[in-house]
């Protein structure tokens, strides 16, 4: 009997060292392979070796995880996109990920996607896009005009996952995390650039597009560089550096551990440098809406002392940057560009070669513009890129795409402003309402000088905001469900409403 007892003691013993192996044993592996992978990127770096390791923890993220997982690692990845014979990788992504989240969703039986007050203007806003195509004249701008369709329903797609699967506020607050470390990897390349300009961190991948000129350094530093990182635009370079700051701070205050407050202080110091370096007055311009329209919603919770403080360090801040950054780099000064832009009327001097061309285009066509696709062309047919959003759509998309984008826009406007209803609720929640608010208000003055739909980047962080505040909305208007209320219902009379 005793003997017996040895035996299954010993079993059971084997049982549990075979038991660990088997965990232990794969995760080392995993982590050898890991470890060895990364060493020799590091030393020896292959595009296609990292985009193929990208994609594969893509596909394990959304297999076997929760699919806001599939959404975090997209909002990492978006703004280093590459080329694919058929599309830029954000599209073919966006296009993947819901696939695969409908293949799970109807194997478990789950909703496909909440619904929102902005279905019917994204209805309205893809329709006008079919309709622009009537007055597309060639095979190849009928293709570019298609791929540009794509894109926009991929970043609809992406605001549709973003209300579905951000439901609570720690989601919240990781998926504005996953931004605001995403587009600080963007600054990170800008500083690069600023010190090796033409750099290339990812051999076929992530790389610069400014290069020194033939004068080299010297010439420079006379003649200046705007800095566009690995967007390889100075504009949405600033864009993207003014429209997440505020987020970046706002981390910064709250953390309590002193290395997260350090990590977030130096992330947003980091991005002011770099929108600075790239000497774009719309950007700085969004810097000081940013700053004023922000101190001005939380006055109320700071004391005279702190306002004072806050605006001395700021201002002592920018303006030490931007006398460094022009005094010791190749970066013109923003400040400079600004305070000596000329004016023509209402418009800027370096806008009446781009607004003009435009608005007459556009009433040669008033109803439905000229197609999706944006063709610069040649020769006598040349034309600048109109250099300001609401152009852009009455131009391609005529009166019927551009109401249609004002209407997502209002919408998006009051969802925003319910934070006003709910001022004794100060919380997180609500305080980054009010900082997606103040993102409204800059990302909408930003668009009279820049065009959002020219690239494969800047729509999805437009769409990724739209949806943060859709979603944001929505676990407000939860809180304040009445037991037993269906949710569904409650989000069609929002949506009926346009709340």
């Amino acid at each position: 009997m005793e003997q017996s007892r040895l035996e299954t003691t010993k079993r059971a013993s084997f049982a549990r060292v075979i038991d660990a192996a088997m965990k232990i044993i794969p995760t080392g592996v995993i982590i050898a392979v890991g470890a060895f992978f990364a060493a020799q990127q590091t030393t020896s770096p292959s595009h296609r070796s990292i985009k193929f390791a990208v994609m594969l923890a893509i596909a394990a993220f959304m297999f076997r995880f929760d699919m806001v997982y599939s959404v975090y690692m997209f909002v990492l990845l978006f703004p280093f996109p590459s080329g694919i014979s058929i599309a830029s990788s954000n599209i073919v992504l966006m296009t993947v990920i819901p696939m695969v989240w409908a293949v799970r969703a109807a194997s478990t039986r789950s909703r496909l996607f909440r619904p929102t007050p902005l279905d019917w203007p994204h209805v309205l806003f893809i329709m006008a896009y079919v309709v622009s195509l009537l007055n597309v004249e060639t095979h190849s701008m009928l293709v570019k005009s298609l791929q540009v369709i794509w894109r926009q329903i991929a970043c609809i797609t992406f605001f549709a996952m973003i209300v579905t699967f951000v439901d609570d506020e720690k989601k919240l607050k990781t998926l504005l995390r996953m931004v605001c470390i995403s587009v600080g990897l963007v600054m990170v390349t800008a500083i690069v650039e600023l010190a090796i300009p033409g750099a290339t961190i990812i051999p076929g991948w992530v790389g610069m597009t400014k290069r020194l000129s033939e004068g080299g350094e010297y010439t420079a530093r006379i003649e200046k560089m705007r800095v566009g990182g690995s967007l390889g635009s100075d504009a949405n370079l600033a864009d993207f550096g003014t429209q997440v700051l505020g987020f970046m701070v706002y981390f910064a205050f709250r953390a309590k551990n002193p290395a997260v407050k350090a990590f977030w202080m130096g992330v947003s110091l980091l991005t002011l440098v770099a929108t600075l370096s790239t000497g774009n007055r719309g950007g700085l311009v969004g810097i000081i809406i940013l700053f004023v329209y922000t101190l001005w919603l939380f006055r109320h919770r700071m004391a005279f002392t702190q306002k004072v403080l806050i605006v001395t360090a700021a201002l002592s801040i920018a303006f030490a940057a931007d006398y460094l950054l022009s005094t010791y780099t190749y970066s013109v000064s923003p400040i400079q560009r600004l305070l000596n832009t000329q004016m023509h009327g209402m418009v800027p001097e370096t806008r009446t070669m781009t607004w003009q061309p435009s608005l007459e285009k556009f009433l040669e066509s008033p109803f439905i513009g000229w197609g999706p696709w944006f063709e610069i062309g040649e020769g006598l047919q040349f034309q600048f890129w109109p250099h300001n959003a609401y152009l852009f759509y009455l131009q391609t998309l005529g009166l019927l795409g551009f109401g249609a984008f004002m209407w997502i826009m209002w919408r998006v406007l009051k969802m925003s402003l319910l934070f006003k209803k709910r001022k004794d609720e100060r919380d997180d929640v609500i305080d980054l309402l009010v900082l997606m608010h103040v993102w409204f208000v800059v990302f909408a003055v930003e668009q009279l000088g820049i065009d959002h739909q020219r690239e494969d980047i800047y729509p999805f962080l437009v769409w990724f905001f739209f949806g943060v505040i859709t979603a944001t909305a929505g676990i407000i208007r939860r809180r304040s469900l009445a037991p037993g209320t269906d949710e569904i219902t409650v989000a069609a009379r929002a949506s009926a409403h346009g709340t």
